[in-house]
């Protein structure tokens, strides 16, 4: 028997109401059901069946086999993952820093108040983010061309010009060592713009009546952008982080187009091994083991991340 409810009404009497308001706005939940439903097709159900896929072994043609913990046992001693997750670390380290502060100088002259044609530079920046990338890598295998590329005949100009420096041709694209170079100066290039549209965003949300407050109480510019710009800045910046972490460890395109992981293996980053893992080696079990571990960490790092703004906002 149910105890009766602080209304006087029993507890199963809530669900019968919660079943007629239901059926009440019928209409209105017939109108968002299509997302829902397409969510669940081909949102939901692929992430479950790869969470399932994580304890088996599949090629996708031949039947699903359980392999248990298997697969997690494998990953500790595949030489290649732990090599391309150095690859990945490697070029996100060499990309994200200068491209992080590029964006924040392009940002801080955008927001200058004596520059004229602000939306013409504004796309001129963004442009990169949205060209295909099919002619960027056209472009930039010109560039980085042992032979007749941009940049080594640069070089031997300026070893003309200044012998004593002794500068010679780079194989950016046939070296180990210059290979990720070579990928991370194509994303800096690329996404530099993106950053800085989000930075600019943060810079005209920040009211004007801080920077009029700081400069009659004498502030330098360099005193306004350290303690008016970058403390309010912040939020937008980790947020920026965030982004660039999380492109760099499913960075695909630029890495395939550009050098597809060579020479060898010395380019190859976490997104291209997982591709060729999946659609060239068809370990789709064990890529999904791959996946979802690699996941959870990405999760649990964007967590700190988020925690360690939202502590910081809070002492704001």
């Amino acid at each position: 028997m149910n105890s009766p409810s602080i209304s006087g009404r029993p507890h199963g009497g809530d669900s019968r109401s919660n079943w007629q308001a239901l059926w009440k706005y019928r209409h209105f939940y017939l109108f968002v059901s299509p997302f829902f439903i397409l969510f669940a097709i081909f949102g939901l159900y692929p992430l479950l069946f790869s969470l399932f896929l994580s304890f088996t072994k599949w090629d996708g043609i031949t039947a699903i086999h359980w392999a248990g913990l298997y697969n997690f046992r494998l990953m500790i001693h595949d030489e290649l993952l732990w090599r391309s997750l150095w690859n990945t670390l490697v070029i996100g380290v060499l990309y994200i820093p200068p491209m992080l502060i590029l964006a924040f100088l392009f940002a801080q002259i955008l927001n200058s108040q004596w520059l004229k044609l602000k939306s013409l530079y504004r796309a001129a920046f963004f442009l990169p983010a949205v060209t295909p990338m099919v002619v960027i890598a056209v472009v930039f295998s010109l560039i980085f061309s042992s032979e007749r590329g941009v940049l080594n005949y640069l070089l031997l100009s300026i070893n003309h010009l200044l012998p004593f420096l002794h500068l010679q041709p780079i194989h950016w694209l046939d070296s180990e060592n210059w290979s990720k170079v070579s990928v991370a100066i194509l994303v800096v290039w690329r996404w530099t713009g993106y950053n800085m549209v989000l930075m600019l965003a943060g810079l005209q949300a920040i009211p004007i009546d801080y920077y009029e407050a700081a400069q009659l109480d004498g502030a330098t510019a360099w005193q306004s952008m350290r303690h008016v710009t970058w403390p309010l800045l912040q939020p937008v910046f980790r947020f920026c982080l965030l982004l660039s972490l999380l492109g760099t460890l499913y960075m695909f395109d630029e890495v395939f187009v550009l050098t597809n992981g060579g020479p060898g293996t010395s380019s190859t980053n976490f997104g291209l091994y997982l591709f060729n893992l999946s659609f060239t080696d068809f370990k789709f079990g064990y890529a999904s083991c791959v996946a979802y571990s690699v996941a959870i960490v990405v999760f649990g790092v964007s967590l700190g991340i988020n925690r360690l703004n939202r502590r910081n906002s809070e002492v704001a």
